[in-house]
């Protein structure tokens, strides 16, 4: 690849990965981080690999346990607590660049392509957060590289067993991600039947990756049956249709813009179910074309990633009588159809440069527009109100400053604010216990008259209360208020 491409290429990987780092630093241990750390991490290796004493959703193994690691030998720092997705982060940037580079010699399809993959708000938000979710995007794109080298590649079975080890660690990551599994294996093990003159050869070019699946499968069998029988799975804010899925999942994407109001996600996400069949079945007339070779084309991979994803979770949905995706989960799609769309620019582009920039050039309009509305350093949209915990404590240091006082302030708060406090009041190293001496952590309950200091989720909570406590610090940005006692 020329020197132009690597540098627009590598610049864009350097902002996406400066805007994921900037936020991972200013933005505050959210609810479902401090769950993970306080909750799950103390548990043991063998607890945490197979759900012994809790199948919960909230257990995103991978991340869990790298989190385990990675604190023990350093400390509880945020940014080493967010090390593992920041690792994600970078194999998305890494895996999305090789991708793109395969889709076309073009260059500027080459750069909208890593665009679309790199501009949705929402995703890139995964990838500051100690979640699996990003962590899982990072292993799944790797897991596509080697699929995409395993087809292309004269379909050695070090680049299928590779493929494998990534998609069986996304898995870990995210059990979501056995949606990206099924059709994985099922496409590069058509391609490797495809390549093959008998049984013998097509079992030498899989045995490696058959063996790998199976060590994958036998650890996951066991966590994925426990967690299967958790409530959370069917009375999450169910989805019934897959279209309200990727409604929901666009209003996510666009964060209720106000000049794409709750009809515009609705537009929008009839646009992207258009565009899906039409891209699925625009691939499947080619891939016929092409005497039904999947190697005749390998851009026919992310696409038929796309529609074997989107097929595995109707059947899933369908045994299983779960939801649909709610737009966390089905943050994984992204890619799949950020990839598709490289794939729909570069066949324009192979039959008029002028169709593909009348397709590319609006694309990254919106995709422009709206990335540039949506960049926030302040606050994770999933969990806006834990934006202000660093603002609480920075008012509480001055506080104590301005009073010489010696002692840390006593604070209760609202149940969904504790955690946030918890975790940087109890396992941060940065000295915010000598602020606080936090609540510990309860329910849903009024506030009561026992601590110097309450922050709670808006001043209408804060009535009941207000006979006692005045108001002392507004969120600029959410409807958090910090209150302290009069006496």
């Amino acid at each position: 690849m020329n020197r132009k491409t690597n540098i627009i290429l590598g610049a864009m990987a350097a902002v996406f990965l400066a805007y994921v780092l900037i936020r991972a630093w200013f933005i505050p241990i959210t609810v479902d981080e401090s769950s993970t750390a306080i909750s799950h991490v103390p548990r043991g290796v063998f607890d945490t690999l197979f759900f012994k004493s809790d199948a919960n959703p909230n257990n995103h193994i991978l991340n869990t346990l790298l989190i385990k690691a990675l604190t023990s030998m350093w400390s509880w720092h945020p940014m080493i607590f967010r090390l593992p997705v920041l690792m994600g982060a970078l194999m998305y940037a890494w895996a999305g660049i090789l991708l793109c580079r395969q889709l076309s010699g073009y260059l500027w399809v080459q750069v909208f392509a890593y665009a679309m993959l790199l501009g949705q708000p929402y995703c890139l938000e995964f990838f500051s957060v100690a979640r699996g979710y990003g962590l899982g995007m990072g292993l799944m794109m790797f897991s596509i590289w080697y699929s995409w080298q395993f087809i292309t590649q004269g379909h050695q079975k070090k680049h299928l067993a590779i493929a494998a080890v990534f998609a069986g660690f996304a898995v870990y990551a995210n059990f979501t991600l056995l949606l990206f599994l099924v059709p994985m294996v099922g496409l590069t093990f058509l391609s490797a039947k495809q390549a093959s003159n008998s049984f013998l050869q097509f079992f030498q070019k899989t045995s490696l990756a058959i063996s790998v699946l199976g060590v994958f499968a036998a650890f996951l069998y066991v966590p994925l049956s426990r967690l299967s029988k958790h409530s959370e799975l069917k009375n999450w804010n169910p989805l019934e249709t897959l279209f309200s899925s990727a409604e929901k999942s666009m209003r996510t994407a666009i964060h209720k813009n106000q000049y794409l109001p709750n009809d515009g996600a609705h537009i929008l996400a009839w646009l992207a179910v258009i565009f899906t069949v039409g891209i699925i079945l625009v691939a499947l007339y080619r891939w016929i074309q092409k005497n039904r070779v999947l190697a005749s084309d390998p851009r026919f991979l992310p696409v038929a990633l796309l529609a074997g994803a989107l097929l595995t979770n109707v059947v899933q949905v369908e045994l299983t009588k779960t939801p649909y995706l709610e737009p966390r989960l089905a943050l994984f799609y992204w890619p799949l159809f950020a990839l598709s769309m490289g794939v729909t620019a570069a066949w324009m582009q192979e039959h008029s440069t002028r169709w593909a920039w009348g397709f590319m050039a609006p694309m990254m309009a919106i995709a422009i527009v709206n990335m540039a509305r949506c960049v926030n350093l302040r606050e994770s949209h999933e969990w806006w109100h834990d934006q202000d915990t660093y603002k609480v404590f920075d008012y509480l240091k001055k506080a104590k400053e301005t009073e010489g006082r010696q002692t840390p302030y006593t604070l209760d708060a609202t149940w969904l604010l504790l955690n946030s406090f918890m975790y940087h009041v109890e396992k941060d190293p940065r000295g915010f216990n000598q602020l606080v001496q936090l609540a510990p952590w309860h329910s849903d309950q009024a506030p009561g008259y026992d601590y110097e200091f309450l922050y709670l989720i808006s001043p209408e909570a804060a009535q009941p209360v207000m006979d006692r406590y005045e108001i002392v610090m507004r969120s600029k940005h959410s409807s958090t208020v910090l209150l302290r006692r009069k006496d």
